[in-house]
């Protein structure tokens, strides 16, 4: 669409928002109303181009932007736009990279069982190691690889090596691994899963999902279909990041949920904060209600561990416990415990 020139910047945005109201009108069609959404992206002349195919490369930039950003909004084109796209660009083309030259590792974050004082679990965490930027972590990565398609290919990595790695541990802990939103409703996951437990031939109980809210509530009949799947393999379902979407008790009741994993701003408030105390609590109950177990995530003091030990939370993890550590790290740690003991112990 092209606006008369002498159109300031309030009188696009008005224009916009105008559109925006008009398509975002519900659409009524054999019964069920349709909603369309509009993503808009804007350049200018002459501050940004004179050319007419630029200003058109220039607004889809911008455009991009728009939708990255979360859709049915617009953006003005910024200069700063254009290096962020060949920047995207390359990153991508080195996570392909990655993937062919195997720049990936895991690091293993111990999960601590609070009445027996022991390390019972560990969650597999995904790095990447370029060859010069360093360690990468995953919050910088995983959203381009769920938009690229990739995330299929690191998932199954991810799956398989974790598999292997656990395989090799002294003790036969439990182990988990996280499932992004994206990733669990791309197609393949119980194949990818599946494979991953026939080429190791790891036992499918040791083996936990970390899923998040938002993943299971996506699509709720496919997700609940799939989640009874992998159930019948064996393997345990935990909600990863528990309190930060939609904390539903319906969802808790209809989902086949083995346990629930407190998100870490929860944690941060105790022992002092008693909105934090009375939350932790409320929560803490509810899992027990459903016969869930209970882990609290982000545990950085003695104080917020004697808390959660109070408030008979099932497990902890964070760095009071233990930083992720390598492989060969979190061996040497299990081959330290007693002869016949599930873990190492913690003095704590």
């Amino acid at each position: 669409m092209i606006v008369a020139e002498h159109a300031t910047t309030p009188l696009i945005a008005e224009l916009c928002a105008r559109l925006l109201g008009e398509t975002g009108r519900p659409i009524r069609i054999d019964g069920h109303d349709i909603v369309v959404s509009a993503s808009m992206g804007i350049a200018r002349a002459p501050q940004d181009a004179c050319d007419a195919s630029e200003l058109l490369r220039l607004s889809d930039i911008a455009l991009y932007r728009a939708k990255n950003a979360g859709r049915n909004r617009w953006v003005f084109y910024r200069p700063e736009m254009a290096e962020q796209i060949v920047q995207r660009r390359e990153m991508e083309r080195s996570l392909r990279e990655a993937l062919k030259q195997q720049q990936f590792q895991l690091v293993w974050q111990p999960r601590f069982h609070l009445k027996s004082r022991q390390i019972v679990a560990a969650e597999a965490l995904i790095r990447w190691q370029h060859p010069s930027l360093g360690t990468i972590m995953p919050d910088q990565f995983i959203p381009l690889a769920e938009e690229t398609g990739l995330i299929d290919h690191i998932s199954q990595w991810v799956l398989h090596t974790a598999c292997a790695e656990a395989l090799a541990w002294p003790q036969p802990l439990a182990f988990s691994v996280n499932i992004s939103a994206q990733e669990f409703h791309t197609d393949g996951l119980l194949d990818r899963v599946k494979a991953a437990i026939s080429a190791t031939g790891m036992d499918p109980l040791r083996l936990e999902l970390e899923v998040t809210e938002s993943a299971a509530l996506w699509s709720p009949p496919e997700s609940q279909a799939l989640m009874y799947q992998l159930k019948a393999l064996g393997i345990r379902l935990l909600v990863d990041d528990f309190g930060t979407g939609y904390s539903s008790l319906n969802y808790l009741r209809t989902f086949p949920f083995d346990g629930i994993k407190l998100d870490r701003s929860f944690i941060t408030g105790l022992p002092d904060t008693g909105n934090a105390s009375l939350i932790v609590e409320n929560i803490i109950g509810l899992g027990k209600a459903f016969s869930l177990s209970v882990t609290a995530e982000g545990v950085e003091t003695h104080a917020q561990l004697d808390k959660l030990t109070a408030l008979r939370c099932d497990e902890a993890q964070g760095y009071l416990i233990a930083k992720p550590m390598s492989q060969a790290r979190f061996i040497r740690q299990l081959s330290e415990a007693p002869s016949g003991e599930p873990a190492w112990q913690y003095p704590l």
